[in-house]
């Protein structure tokens, strides 16, 4: 996979507000603060106007791909909205994702040296780190990464589920998948195959706990983050982001970046929206990706992306 990717648009011929003025071949959107509200996290709901939207992209023959950072846990309960959609790329670029199937098609995992590299430098920097590390088998988290309100809603929520065997509106955080423990190293031996590594410091300001990780580290990891107001950082191997990944579904499929159309909101979304031939953000999403952006799509809550689409689907192929 590519560590530096070229960046998009020189030879995009755009519109005024900066539309490409042909219909693209393939459609690239974040999930959460993009379609799916933030007051909407957990139940995993997107507008009947944004799968309209969709279906009309596909019946139009334009290809979908969901590009999150959400773990692979939390996708089998999107399965019966988006999973005949396209396929899921999940955790920051390190998995692509069956989620109908619940299957791994394909993984990109740090190095467990690495991971512990980075973790007990991150421990030295930060006394008050905690951390979690996504698997390919389960969350790893150490004491008080997920409030224990949390946590215990999470567990009411998997009991009903296994208790009636029917399929819930709630996105599942997966209980049944958490490995907890006093020090996620202390598990790698087990659970070796981290997608990605995870950091909370309280009492830090997101984007200067971020800038400050990134000086630090520099290619060494990919660091990044993705939940507005949270001092969480997400931490990928330095090959490895949603770009890399989306290019090499994209090449598989034949399909030039300049044909692809990218919609995203936060700070992961950036070598995304830089590598498309379009880049969109969401009105409501991070500042900085709003001035990186080709054009500025309204808000998630107002149905940004649907929007955006339905003027896609009125170019000439």
């Amino acid at each position: 996979m590519p560590k530096h990717l070229a960046h998009h648009g020189a030879e995009v011929e755009r519109d005024e507000i900066g539309h490409p003025v042909v219909r693209p071949q393939l459609i690239a959107t974040d999930l959460d603060g993009t379609i799916i509200p933030y007051t909407e996290t957990h139940t995993g709901y997107v507008s009947p106007r944004t799968l309209a939207a969709f279906a009309a992209a596909i019946g139009a023959g334009i290809g979908v791909a969901f590009v999150t950072g959400r773990p692979m846990r939390w996708m089998p309960a999107l399965a019966p909205l988006l999973g005949p959609m396209g396929p899921a790329i999940v955790s920051n670029g390190a998995v692509i994702y069956d989620m109908n199937a619940d299957r791994v098609l394909e993984a990109h995992p740090m190095d467990q040296h690495l991971v512990a590299d980075v973790t007990n430098q991150l421990r030295g920097l930060f006394s008050g780190a905690i951390f979690g590390a996504e698997t390919l088998t389960g969350l790893i988290m150490e004491p008080n990464f997920i409030p224990a309100s949390a946590r215990a809603a999470a567990r009411e929520v998997d009991q009903v589920v296994a208790a009636t065997a029917e399929p819930t509106n709630t996105v599942a955080v997966r209980s049944s998948r958490w490995i907890e423990t006093d020090y996620i190293t202390d598990r790698l031996d087990e659970h070796p195959e981290v997608v990605k590594l995870m950091v909370k410091v309280h009492g830090h300001d997101p984007d200067e706990l971020l800038m400050a990780v990134r000086a630090h580290f520099g290619s060494l990891v990919q660091v990044t983050h993705s939940v507005p107001g949270v001092a969480l950082l997400e931490i990928s191997r330095g090959d490895v982001h949603k770009a890399s990944t989306l290019a090499d579904y994209a090449a598989s499929l034949g399909i030039h970046a300049n044909d692809v159309v990218a919609f995203g909101d936060q700070r992961n979304d950036e070598q995304m929206l830089r590598w498309a031939g379009t880049g969109y953000a969401l009105k409501s999403g991070h500042p900085d990706l709003l001035a990186q952006a080709d054009v500025v799509a309204p808000a998630c809550d107002d149905d940004g992306v649907a929007e955006m689409i339905e003027h896609l689907l009125t170019l000439p192929e």
